[in-house]
């Protein structure tokens, strides 16, 4: 899989960058946090603690910026880009990045996580029903020796999502222009689960249980590219 991730990254920089607008790179607070969680000074972005203010699931820590939303029609390259900084002393996993469709409860259809040791993988759900209904759906090829410390180390996070159009996409993540992981989500096929009637994107910090942090994200940017 490692050769899959050189050459995905080898054709990412291959091609031009377009300097179509796009909405994926508007940004707001994701529901609400509570005050002072989430701050914004000369385009840097600090994630703190605060209780999860949205309704639905079970993880009791967010706080989250969201895109605005897109058809998951649509049909494209986009390029999350930015560097951060994570300051804890807590291992607990948090979700970093995830591309959403506003379903209450279970797993959306991408989350990029960081595992208690650094390691990041990918996972989705299919919701099948009210509340946690889910079947977990594991989206992770791939690894490498680099992590995400806690110490304030700066990491640049590149996450690439092509779009076919159908409703499912390719994910392929590095850091600090490392292949990390790469993953395929399917659109479901089960009778009665739920269908995504948008995607947008979602960045900051999601955790099961409360801990203590502060998380900058710097230069942050999502741009469409051109990408085979």
């Amino acid at each position: 899989m490692r050769n899959l991730f050189i050459l995905a990254f080898t054709l990412l920089i291959s091609f031009p960058i377009s300097s179509e607008a796009t909405p994926l790179n508007s940004w707001s607070t994701s529901c609400s946090v509570e005050k002072g969680a989430i701050t914004k000074r000369r385009g840097v972005y600090t994630f703190t603690t605060s209780k999860n203010l949205c309704s639905g699931g079970t993880w009791g820590q967010r706080a989250e910026i969201k895109s605005k939303k897109i058809s998951p029609n649509t049909k494209g390259a986009y390029l999350f880009e930015t560097n951060v900084a994570m300051t804890s002393d807590s291992n607990e996993k948090f979700d970093i990045f995830q591309i959403h469709d506003g379903r209450d409860g279970c797993a959306p259809p991408l989350k990029v996580q960081v595992g208690k040791t650094g390691r990041i993988r990918l996972q989705s759900a299919v919701k099948l029903g009210p509340g946690e209904q889910c079947r977990p759906e594991t989206r992770t090829d791939g690894s490498s020796e680099i992590r995400l410390l806690r110490d304030g180390t700066e990491y640049q996070l590149r996450i690439l999502i092509q779009f076919n159009g159908n409703g499912e996409f390719q994910t392929t993540v590095w850091l600090n222009g490392e292949p990390v992981v790469n993953g395929y989500y399917e659109r479901p096929t089960i009778p009665g689960a739920f269908m995504s009637e948008n995607f947008y994107f979602k960045h900051g910090v999601y955790s099961k249980y409360m801990f203590k942090y502060e998380m900058t994200s710097r230069k942050l940017v999502v741009k469409k590219v051109k990408a085979r």
